[in-house]
């Protein structure tokens, strides 16, 4: 998709992303050395890839608005389109149950101090919550070694959307010729993928501040050996998800990954006894060989509230 090309186009060695989750969540990460990946279905926002899978299927349902794109494929191959939007629904209830994420957002220097106060906003007022900048690179090379997705969400209304997917059809046409002569196979997983990226990475466009990627996987269509099945309690919940042990294997292209490399800030969040917090977390990552943890770990200056605006 052109909006993915773009955002993935914007990201340089000097970009960072930034998770956002709980110190107690952190600190697992930390112990464990692993990352997770959960299923879609237990994120907080589950409901935005319902959302998601709605707004394409009206895409697909609306001749209007679909013929275009469907048209302009139809001329690299005959027949590819039809194939990749069988496949797309062949497998998307497979998709909707067994995908698994791993959220993070592009970070802005600009908060460094603060962290983003709109995804704050996300966690419930008794969290102790931190966001935690890491290095970009090992997110962008995932791909190829572990069979994992890094996608931007989209934060698309319906015109937006129709707008995309008219971008989609002027490049197929700019580059029929080249298109014509990929295997078949190929292409028909080109549409597929691209109606995949556009259900499961969709948000409200009220929430496109965040600037949020997420990094799918999906242990049938993308079998990974370095991704591991685990079922643990999350949040009172027992659920199955997926382990990425963070462990360089430059054979695979795969590094940086390892927590000295990869933490480069953690932002504690508004809460009410952040000093305790910090200095815990200090400790913690000085015992995981991170330089210089006491510069590392900064207090953010927005204030808790004990109780609701209004």
């Amino acid at each position: 998709m052109p909006n993915a090309f773009e955002r993935r186009s914007a990201i340089s060695s000097q970009s960072r992303f930034v998770h956002y989750t709980t110190a107690e969540n952190l600190f697992h990460i930390l112990d464990s050395q692993e990352i997770w990946f959960r299923n879609t279905q237990l994120m907080n926002d589950h409901r935005d890839v319902e959302v998601g899978i709605a707004k394409v299927r009206a895409w697909l349902e609306d001749a209007e608005r679909r013929d275009s794109l469907v048209e302009t494929v139809e001329t690299c191959l005959p027949g590819i389109w039809q194939q990749g939007v069988d496949k797309y629904h062949n497998w998307l209830p497979k998709i909707v149950d067994h995908t698994y994420v791993l959220s993070i957002a592009e970070h802005d220097p600009k908060e460094d101090a603060t962290g983003r106060l709109s995804m704050w906003r996300a966690f419930e007022r008794d969290d102790a919550a931190v966001a935690v900048v890491v290095d970009v690179a090992p997110f962008v090379q995932m791909t190829e070694t572990l069979q994992a997705y890094p996608v931007p969400v989209t934060y698309w209304t319906d015109s937006q959307l129709d707008d995309e997917f008219k971008l989609v059809a002027n490049q197929i046409a700019s580059n029929r010729d080249f298109l014509s002569n990929l295997n078949k196979a190929a292409l028909v997983e080109m549409v597929f993928l691209t109606l995949v990226f556009a259900a499961i990475c969709w948000k409200s466009p009220g929430l496109q501040d965040e600037r949020e990627w997420r990094v799918l996987t999906h242990p049938q269509l993308w079998p990974s050996k370095r991704l591991f099945a685990q079922q643990r309690t999350f949040g009172a919940i027992p659920q199955t998800l997926y382990t990425l042990p963070l462990k360089n294997e430059p054979s695979s292209n795969l590094t940086g990954i390892e927590l000295p490399e990869l933490i480069k800030r953690v932002i504690i969040g508004p809460t009410q006894r952040p000093r305790p917090i910090r200095e815990a977390l200090v400790t913690k990552l000085a015992t995981k060989n991170i330089a210089d943890p006491d510069s590392k770990v900064v207090i953010s200056g927005l204030h808790w509230r004990r109780s609701a605006m209004g």
